[in-house]
């Protein structure tokens, strides 16, 4: 006589079991991608507003002007300046938002000069805060915010 073979009902169940402990303990790494992602974005945000800030900065050096308001042009476009540094809110010309190539989820508030991505869970929570120069010796600064990403 030939002894069939298989799995029994007990064995099948222990390996139900440890398969659901693995998904449960490996899934939250891998829910929070899109949280990751979105961090991601900003970061980049940040990074573009401080080499666009280094570069205007640097023309306005070269041109002469560091002072409370000034502008500078580059190419075709006229940038508002405070202390050499892109303005986050210009009455007039363009500010530091206008150096930044970002998509349809960025959204930008001038009166506050916060960078904010309009996937995040909270957004005010995942930005970068863009703040003006305060005096000739001071910089413009960009401060990534990822809590809410």
């Amino acid at each position: 006589m030939k002894k069939a073979q298989g799995f029994t009902l007990i064995e099948l169940i222990i390996v139900i079991i440890i398969l659901g402990i693995l998904a449960v303990t490996a899934a939250p790494k891998f829910i929070n991608l899109s949280g990751d992602a979105k961090a991601s974005v900003m970061k980049g945000v940040e990074g573009a507003i401080n080499s666009s800030m280094v570069g205007i900065h640097a023309k306005a050096l070269i041109k002469g002007e560091i002072k409370e308001n000034g502008s500078i042009s580059v190419g075709t476009e006229t940038y508002t300046l405070k202390w050499g540094y892109p303005v986050a809110n210009p009455s007039t010309g363009k500010g530091i938002e206008d150096l930044i190539e970002a998509d349809s989820t960025i959204e930008y508030a001038a009166a506050t000069g916060l960078f904010t991505h309009s996937g995040a869970t909270t957004p005010d929570t995942c930005s970068v805060k863009y703040v003006d120069a305060s005096s000739a010796t001071s910089k413009a600064t960009a401060t990534f915010a990822d809590a809410g990403c």
